[in-house]
């Protein structure tokens, strides 16, 4: 289909997020209703929501729909899928239910553009297990697409975002770079081998990822998205423990350097490294550096695994076929921040 999407965003993906700061700053006095079955909510800042049902039932739920990060209107839809069902894995549940949420033109885009993106979307849901049971639409003319998804959890079976401990081992699942190649995208200055590459990687679903990380017990686990690593890996770490990242193990596309040096860096990379680098000690500048705060749409998950159970990790990777970069290690020291060496 000839049309490029991503010429009519203005934000790429995740990269579309309000700033940390500003969610911040408009959540900030805002009175939350409580509920003793709410497990997991907003105060600690989970990728998804968790509701008792009973003692063995907990439903997961999460929403998450942006603008195209691809130009190919079924691959948008396939991408955006994947993105919002990842919260769900990311929590070590399992996704039931889902719903569309889509922002289109018919005038402007015509309706076979909705078409495909919708069919790219739907195959990724029929991947995935889950059933699609409806949606909703806004005349927009700005594309957006995503997914309102359920899942399910036995109550104490929930992989968190805290909860590493020092010596835990810190695994990425997928390269980081999309923010930044999404970006030189929209002048076409991604070649298509790369572009094949970026859109393969934030199609896959990070349900092969969550079950190694179930299989070896993993102590805690979130998603890499719109706040980058940086701001990912804090919401892991708190005021709990440090952590240490090897900035030679960062995984990367292959062409994420050389558009970094051209200064292809999406909107969201600003706001991330603005918010996020007073919690960072960085023995390198530059790149790979700056990779940390770059805005990832469908990006891998971020796990923390006891050493002892490394090897476990890596047996169930094997079985799977799932690529897994060991990139840092959370220390006692220098707690609630990040340190790149």
């Amino acid at each position: 289909m000839d049309i490029q999407l991503t010429h009519h965003a203005r934000f790429g993906g995740c990269a579309a997020k309000i700033g940390p700061d500003d969610l911040a700053s408009v959540l900030c006095g805002i009175d939350i209703p409580e509920d003793d079955n709410v497990i997991a909510g907003l105060k600690g800042f989970e990728d998804a929501g968790v509701y008792r049902l009973n003692d063995d039932v907990a439903i997961v739920q999460t929403v998450d729909f942006f603008t195209p990060v691809v130009n190919d209107p079924y691959w948008f839809g396939q991408v955006a899928a994947a993105n919002a069902l990842s919260d769900i894995y990311a929590m070590g549940a399992r996704p039931v239910t889902a719903l569309n949420i889509v922002c289109f033109s018919p005038k402007k885009f015509g309706t076979a553009v909705l078409r495909e993106i919708l069919k790219g979307g739907i195959d990724k849901v029929r991947e995935s297990g889950t059933s699609l049971l409806g949606g909703h639409s806004v005349d927009d003319e700005e594309i957006k697409y995503g997914l309102s998804v359920t899942g399910l959890v036995h109550p104490e079976k929930i992989v968190r975002n805290e909860g590493a401990q020092p010596g835990d081992f810190l695994i990425l699942t997928k390269p980081l770079g999309t923010g930044i190649l999404i970006t030189a995208m929209k002048g076409n200055l991604v070649s298509k081998d790369e572009e094949g590459r970026l859109i393969t990687a934030m199609a896959t679903l990070n349900s092969r990822a969550s079950k190694v990380m179930l299989a070896a017990d993993a102590r805690a686990a979130t998603d890499v998205t719109g706040f980058g690593l940086a701001g990912h890996l804090k919401e892991m770490i708190k005021d709990d423990v440090g952590v240490t990242i090897h900035a030679g193990r960062l995984p990367c596309f292959s062409e994420t350097e050389a558009l970094y040096a051209k200064g292809f860096l999406p909107t969201g990379f600003y706001r991330n490294r603005d918010f996020y680098c007073p919690f960072v000690k960085s023995e390198v500048a530059g790149f790979p550096f700056d990779l940390i705060f770059d805005p990832q749409s469908s990006g891998g998950l971020l796990i923390a695994l006891s050493e002892e159970n490394m090897a476990r990790f890596a047996h169930e990777a094997s079985l799977v076929s799932l690529d897994y970069w060991l990139i840092g290690r959370f220390t006692q020291e220098s707690k609630g921040m990040m340190l790149l060496s």
